[in-house]
């Protein structure tokens, strides 16, 4: 069967499921090493027809998280296969759309297996947790300029919570947002995490020397793909990452 992924998201999916190599053309967004040997087909909001056209492929796979619908529906209008990946809000959406994608790819089996280990990983992790006392309290920065966060309607807020902590703004009912300087130390974060995209400021952590996390020094960096791609699998290794950053080898702070 050959794939075109519509974007990076539904390409570490597919690359899980162990059919990498049936992808013949993807993004410009996706890693270099997924890259390697593919056709690039453009970009998540103007994917190029005709290089998808002459590629001749079996399927198109995209998401309502990235891609216009125009596009897909165009796809469709040519006669060519298409499938498209829900939008993600929960650890639940994530393997759902494992399972959908298994189904379309005739690997249902397979996908059904990973969504079963995953969740009894998940479920080690949330039990230990548990254990660990008092929730502690995360700032999670998408981006630096402007300084980006996460609301309480993200799969991103849910790895914080399974992994034992509270998003200092899971208050805010938005996805994704930018927030002051002056709030965040308001809400004085016991745990601060950055993606690594993005060279860490020196400056942002003097503003913030005030509060739980730079004074303990408990600022860490997480890998960007996990984040903004995820699978089962890689939810559940940034749980345990998240995990491990709060809870082992840490010291009360208040």
């Amino acid at each position: 069967m050959r794939i075109v992924s519509l974007g990076p998201y539904v390409t570490e999916n597919i690359s899980l499921l162990g059919m990498e190599k049936n992808i013949v053309g993807l993004t410009v967004h996706d890693s270099p090493g997924r890259k390697k040997g593919k056709e690039i087909i453009g970009t998540l909001l103007e994917p190029n027809i005709e290089k998808i056209l002459a590629l001749k492929p079996g399927i198109v796979i995209g998401s309502k998280e990235g891609n216009r619908p125009e596009s897909l529906e165009k796809l469709r209008q040519l006669g060519v296969k298409t499938l498209v990946l829900d939008q993600l809000h929960t650890f639940e959406d994530i393997c759902n759309n494992l399972v959908l994608l298994g189904n379309g790819l005739n690997e249902s089996a397979k996908a059904g297996l990973i969504v079963r280990e995953q969740r009894l990983r998940l479920e080690k992790i949330r039990q230990q947790a548990e254990k660990a006392g008092s929730r502690k309290r995360v700032f999670f920065i998408l981006g630096f300029k402007p300084l980006f966060t996460t609301g309480c309607a993200t799969y991103i807020n849910g790895m914080i919570e399974y992994a034992g902590g509270r998003n200092v703004f899971d208050d805010v009912n938005k996805k994704w947002f930018p927030c002051s300087v002056e709030e965040v130390i308001r809400r004085n974060p016991q745990v601060i995490v950055f993606l690594r995209m993005e060279e860490e400021s020196v400056i942002l952590w003097e503003r913030l020397r005030d509060t739980a996390a730079v004074k303990q020094k408990k600022i860490e960096g997480i890998e960007p793909t996990v984040i903004g791609s995820p699978t089962p699998a890689s939810f559940v290794d940034s749980v345990e990452t998240l995990y491990k950053m709060m809870y082992l080898n840490t010291p009360d702070e208040d």
